[in-house]
């Protein structure tokens, strides 16, 4: 969610801005340089302050058949050298706009001319291979309305010139969720929840009814959960072992909405009777989105809402006083060790770093472990045992190779001083 209050913009450079003009400039007007036929379907890309990443999404994606359209909600516009090229281009579309993220994505939403849609982080990337693998089950699966891959965290080592990959969200492998009746698929889903909506590959009309429609709620998590419900009462949704969704590292997270000394998450703002009224606004909604797709009526479905999100909050840990100061306290120990963990990693030659890593990771493997979720660098990732719920395709290691070059180039252009 790029709905944080004050953010800093992000400075571009000269250099990144021609990198970014040669780009569209070069791209060919149907992206036939592309191996992957993408041309059915449309990246969205909401972003706040972080125009440099926009210019290396714009850059991605400007020769591929894929759709990209941006909706920024930075105080200025891209370069107008970069709005001009853009608008002669055939597949991208650039929209700034000084309004909330929900209200973007509903503006996005009016962009959108192909039967499928995706949505894509500012700073990451989604493979071309694993978007073509999620359409090819969503073109053969008629009772599905979603399909995601498999996701990898990348962060930049040093000055970027590396990547070293590690596993995130392994509960995708093997998932999936096609009860035939949209109240047991939705209850199954909240009841066991799963974030595999949010970046899924959806139909064009499940995408417009679920991140098309979110509102803005005082707790940023709410629109995910209100995306969730939709997506879920629309169809079903399944996964493939392909790796789709590249998670970066390269920007701190988002910090969600925080009152006192603890995060309000989302069993907190359903109990809450201060958020009474909103709660009422966030289940018509969901059913004011979908009761037209599905022909059901209003209450039936908020009955529906009500009773999914009930099995989704009663699944969550507990929220007494208690638990919310030991898991403050955790949550700081966890934060300490990892900005340790991390001091410790500067303080290495990158070899060692990456070859400690490698080896904590392969005896991980051969006593039986996940290898810490450590996967090494792209020339590690065919060696990862597909006992593990992924497979790497040439084509995917070769689209790692062409990102980390890439990512390598960014962070070297945007760190050169103008002229």
């Amino acid at each position: 969610m790029d709905d944080g209050g004050s953010v800093v913009p992000q400075l571009t450079t000269r250099a990144l801005e021609e990198w970014c003009l040669e780009a569209l400039s070069d791209s060919i007007e149907d992206g036939s340089d592309s191996d992957t036929d993408l041309s059915m379907l449309t990246v969205v890309v909401p972003s706040l302050e972080r125009q440099p990443y926009l210019m290396r999404q714009i850059r991605f994606w400007a020769s591929k058949t894929a759709r990209l359209v941006i909706v920024d909600g930075s105080g200025r516009p891209l370069d107008g050298r970069i709005c001009t090229a853009i608008g002669e281009h055939p597949r991208i579309t650039y929209v700034n706009q000084r309004s909330s993220w929900a209200d973007r994505l509903n503006l996005a939403s009016r962009h959108i001319e192909t039967p499928y849609t995706v949505m894509l982080g500012d700073d990451e990337f989604h493979l071309p291979t694993g978007l073509s693998a999620s359409l090819a089950v969503l073109e053969e699966s008629s009772d599905l309305v979603g399909c995601m891959g498999q996701v990898l965290s990348a962060s930049p080592i040093r000055s970027s010139r590396r990547i070293s990959f590690s596993r995130a969200y392994p509960a995708l492998a093997g998932y999936s969720v096609r009860n035939t009746e949209p109240e047991e698929r939705l209850v199954a889903a909240m009841s066991a929840y799963n974030m595999a909506t949010c970046y899924a590959v959806l139909r064009t009309q499940a995408w417009r009814r679920s991140w098309g429609a979110v509102g803005n709620w005082r707790i940023p998590i709410a629109a995910e959960i209100q995306q969730a419900l939709a997506v879920y009462l629309l169809g079903g949704l399944a996964t493939t072992n392909q790796v789709q969704w590249l998670r970066s590292a390269e920007n701190p997270p988002i910090v969600l909405e925080e009152e006192g000394n603890h995060r309000v998450l989302f069993p907190e703002w359903w109990n809450s009777p201060r958020d009474e009224t909103e709660r009422s606004q966030f289940v018509a909604s969901v059913s004011e989105a979908v009761a037209g797709e599905l022909g059901i009526g209003h209450d039936q479905i908020s009955v529906s809402v009500s009773t999914a999100i009930g099995a989704f909050v009663d699944s969550q840990p507990s929220l007494t006083n208690e638990s919310v100061t030991r898991g403050s306290v955790r949550s700081g120990l966890l934060d300490l060790a990892s900005r340790t963990k991390r001091t410790i990693a500067r303080l290495l030659p990158t070899p060692l770093l990456l070859s400690a890593k490698r080896v904590f990771g392969v005896a991980s493997r051969a006593l039986g472990g996940p290898g810490g979720g450590y996967y090494g660098t792209v020339e590690d990732l065919p060696k990862i045992p597909s006992a593990e719920g992924l497979v790497f395709t040439p084509g995917a290691v070769d689209e790692l190779v062409a990102i980390e070059a890439m990512v390598a180039e960014f962070h070297d252009l945007l760190s050169r001083d103008e002229d």
